[in-house]
């Protein structure tokens, strides 16, 4: 009986590899942008695509983002942070203790 409980077990983990979720398959197509995936999470990525349109659409984003921040990494780097002046930084205030009384 615990071999079977095993083996079950096992099969759910592989079948998972082959069919994974839509939120499994965000993550690996985000691990995918820096590294090569394995054989079978690649499959399961492919295939899961063949029929889910939003993350198609999803990876198509990521890899847009990820290659334009790759690109314009110099860019990037010479943002300056802005800075509030000091009557925003009061008005902000005021709003956020108007808020909470």
């Amino acid at each position: 009986m615990e071999l079977l409980k095993k083996t079950e077990a096992t099969l759910r983990r592989g079948f998972g590899t082959f069919a994974p979720t839509c939120r499994q398959v965000a993550r690996i197509q985000c691990d995918a942008l820096d590294q090569p995936l394995p054989p079978a999470k690649r499959i399961g990525l492919a295939l899961h695509l063949l029929i889910c349109k939003w993350c198609r659409r999803y990876g198509r984003q990521i890899r847009f983002l990820h290659d334009a921040a790759h690109n314009h990494a110099d860019e990037l780097a010479q943002c300056v942070p802005q800075k509030l002046s000091n009557e925003a930084r009061e008005r902000i205030k005021r709003s956020l203790r108007a808020e909470g009384e």
